[in-house]
């Protein structure tokens, strides 16, 4: 390989946290997300992301979160939580089953891209990197 195309290869992958309270479907983005090479921060709420972010030292570069979380939190607090610790910035998308439109609105105010359930990989692949690129 050349010097110039290792050098243009990124040092660190990009880092994406996935907040999901079902366990079995945070299992599987997780291991989605990998297989296509990011970093990945795997949590069950925002407070967990926050701590395991804390102690990795990295931010994140975008955010994967279901819309209902357990406590009645969302994914729309959980994103909150996480951007006032590390940046408004950070970009994300919130995937939901709910189909109220009180609900959709209320998770596309947040800034986010709003998806509903199910989605395929192919599809969640293309928003993250959708996300990843400079705008």
């Amino acid at each position: 390989m050349s010097a110039a195309v290792a050098n243009s290869q990124p040092l660190v992958s990009p880092l994406i946290v996935v907040i999901e309270d079902e366990e079995f479907v945070l299992a599987g983005y997780q291991t989605l997300l990998e297989s296509w090479g990011f970093e990945v921060v795997a949590a069950a709420s925002g407070a967990e992301a926050l701590t395991a972010l804390t102690s990795s030292a990295r931010i994140p570069d975008f955010i994967v979160a279901d819309y209902r979380l357990g406590d009645g939190l969302t994914g729309t607090d959980a994103v909150q939580l996480l951007r006032r610790s590390f940046g408004d910035g950070i970009p994300g998308v919130l995937i939901t089953g709910d189909t109220s439109m009180d609900r959709v609105r209320h998770a596309g105010e947040s800034g986010l891209q709003v998806v509903h359930k199910p989605i395929n990989g192919r599809r969640l692949k293309e928003i993250v990197e959708r996300g990843l690129s400079p705008h």
